[in-house]
This record gives C-alpha cells, structure tokens and sequence, in this order.
C-alpha cells in the first residue's frame, strides 16, 4: 500500500479508479489492498448518500408530525408521557 501511494499521487477517487483500470492485471493482482481499498472508495459516497435521504424524510416527517397536533393526539402523547414508566 505504501509503495502505491509513492508512486501514484491522485487527488480524487475517480482518478484512483483510472489508475487502477490502467494497470496490467498481473500487476493489479500484487496491489490486491489497493483494489479493496478503491472499490470502498467508489462505493462510500453512494451509501451516504442514501443515509442522508433517509434522514432528511424522517426529520420531514417528525416535523410534519408536531405541526399537526390536533386534541385527540395531544391527549395520547400526554396520556403516554404521565404513563412513561408502562409504555
């Protein structure tokens, strides 16, 4: 990994992608780390993204949730507070 990253310099995960599609595949099999460590790279982003989608639906939806309070939800939510110990 070390020998790698002092022969390649690259800025972003697309360019490391590039590299690692420019090399032999005898080559690309003695940097096996380097691959893992790339396609994690390539793959990060994608999964974060998701995460932050689902985030933001739900804060969406509490915040929906506290602006429509009507009485009958009110006295549940209260009913549920004075009996925290139950629920």
């Amino acid at each position: 990994l070390a020998m790698f990253k002092s022969k390649n310099t690259y800025i972003s995960s697309t360019e490391a992608a590039d590299i690692l599609r420019g090399m032999l595949p005898e080559v690309r099999g003695l940097f096996d780390q380097v691959e893992i460590l790339v396609r994690l790279l390539l793959v990060v982003p994608t999964s974060s993204a998701d995460a932050e989608r689902s985030f933001s639906a739900l804060r969406r939806l509490k915040t929906w949730l506290r602006s429509n309070m009507n009485q009958k939800r009110l006295n549940n939510v209260a009913v549920c507070h004075v009996h925290q110990e139950r629920v």
